[in-house]
């Protein structure tokens, strides 16, 4: 199976930021931890947007991208207990629904270094 690509808007309350941030490291980071020591995520990043046109007034906008190794993992990650309590508590922290993306590679460049 190929690699699934994820791409998800996070609207975030402005008041509320920190609390998301607090609550993403201390409850969906570790599961991250275990997703790609297990190499069912291959990359996983939380990005706090310092721009993004989708935001609107009194919003953050996170962007969380994550490469799966197939469509499988992600849906094992979202079918996952402990993300379903997560995510319920994330979802109060939102005052609109996420701008979700999902698909498969195209083209891609990557940098011969890693210090780029």
């Amino acid at each position: 199976m190929a690699r699934e690509y994820t791409t998800i808007v996070l609207h975030i309350a402005a008041d509320k930021a920190q609390e998301f941030e607090t609550l993403f490291e201390r409850d969906e980071l570790a599961r991250w931890d275990d997703y790609t020591a297990r190499g069912r995520f291959l990359e996983a990043r939380l990005i706090r947007c310092r721009y993004s046109a989708l935001q609107n007034k009194g919003v953050q906008d996170y962007v969380l991208q994550v490469i799966t190794a197939d469509e499988k993992a992600h849906h094992e990650h979202d079918e996952d207990p402990g993300f379903k309590d997560y995510n319920e508590r994330a979802d109060a922290l939102q005052p609109e629904e996420p701008t979700v993306t999902f698909g498969d590679l195209v083209f891609e460049r990557r940098a011969s270094s890693p210090n780029c």
